[in-house]
């Protein structure tokens, strides 16, 4: 299996978690890419994705393993991310959120900052923000 794929699927079994349906995770999945501007933070059972755009830290990907769920690895991934946007002089962090990870982002010191785009999928999704300063 190469790295993507192993990203792709840790995605879709982190997203399949929260009980969506199979084929539209599946769909998604498949959508991932990982453009040559973004940053990759792998660890073992989980990923991040970010771009630096201008004094934003965008948080385009956050994924853990439901196995690895509540073990602090989100945590540290999310930490990682934070480190590298002020390493990047970036003010915020912000990203949209799934849903069902709100709790998480909320323990994170993140707040709602506005709604999304409706994404290809249709959904409109809460767009989170944290200070990183």
């Amino acid at each position: 299996m190469s790295d993507t794929e192993r990203l792709r699927e840790i995605a879709f079994a982190a997203k399949a978690h929260w009980g969506y349906d199979e084929q539209l995770v599946r769909d998604w999945a498949d959508a991932i890419r990982f453009p040559p501007e973004e940053q990759l933070l792998v660890e073992d059972g989980g990923w991040a994705s970010v771009a630096i755009r201008g004094t934003v830290c965008w948080l385009d990907d956050l994924w853990v393993e439901p196995a690895a769920m509540g073990r602090g690895l989100g945590r540290r991934l999310f930490e990682r991310a934070a480190a590298l946007g002020r390493a990047h002089d970036c003010t915020t962090m912000e990203w949209e959120a799934e849903p069902n990870a709100l709790g998480f982002y909320e323990r994170m010191g993140a707040s709602y900052l506005r709604d999304s785009e409706a994404t290809e999928w249709g959904r409109v999704l809460p767009v989170m923000g944290v200070s990183l300063v």
